[in-house]
């Protein structure tokens, strides 16, 4: 992926939003890359483009108000690892549990001692 063409504008308001949103901006060649590859490696440039121009360091934005809502995550690394993985997931065909795959996020804010949804703040 060279560049991610993100209108702030339009930025999704929820998770499911956001995924298919992130699927259709993955080039026929990405998603070929992403179906032969484990780990694709497109989380670092387009992990922050997607949480810069979306919000998702804005705990009032409707992206992070849906993660919370929904899935009980409100850092926004969480919150785009979720999209991330759910969006291979489904340009793979394979299935995908969202809530199942949050509990990585949830056991982690846990080992930290800081179950507090409103302090989660980036390591």
């Amino acid at each position: 992926m060279k560049t991610m063409n993100l209108d702030k504008d339009k930025a999704p308001s929820t998770i499911t939003e956001a995924v298919d949103a992130l699927v259709g901006l993955f080039s026929e060649e990405d998603k070929n890359y992403i179906r032969e590859n484990q780990h694709p490696r497109y989380h670092f440039f387009a992990g922050r483009c997607i949480r810069n121009e979306w919000s998702l360091w804005q705990p009032d934005s409707t992206l992070v108000k849906d993660a919370k809502a929904n899935y009980q995550i409100t850092h926004a690394d969480d919150i785009s690892g979720l999209i991330f993985e759910w969006a291979f997931a489904k340009i793979r065909g394979q299935p995908f549990d969202p809530l199942e795959h949050v509990k990585i996020y949830h056991e982690h804010w846990k080992k930290m001692s800081n179950q507090d949804l409103e302090k989660q703040k980036p390591c």
